[in-house]
């Protein structure tokens, strides 16, 4: 199965894990995808929200995670949605 994330095509079997999370960067300049969860629960002054996005990561470690940024947390559960519509044929 294909899928189309932002123009770009995705073969379903070479995914891993396929999630939303928020890129956040910390104090010290590091750039992380974490949960939503934990950055709508802990995130504190020393995070900074770069955006949200759909992360996906590959079965072959070589291959480089993919992710496809959104700006608000409405675009990325849009995008989300796209996702599940494409999953379940609609």
């Amino acid at each position: 199965m294909k899928l189309i994330i932002q123009n770009e095509t995705i073969d379903l079997g070479t995914v891993q894990q396929l999630y939303p999370a928020a890129i956040i960067e910390y104090a010290d300049g590091t750039v992380t995808p974490i949960s939503l969860e934990w950055y709508e629960e802990m995130a504190n002054d020393d995070v900074k929200l770069r955006h949200y996005a759909i992360c996906v990561h590959y079965k072959d470690e070589e291959i480089k995670p993919s992710i496809f940024p959104y700006p608000t947390r409405e675009a990325l559960e849009q995008g989300m949605g796209d996702v599940a519509r494409q999953v379940r044929g609609s």
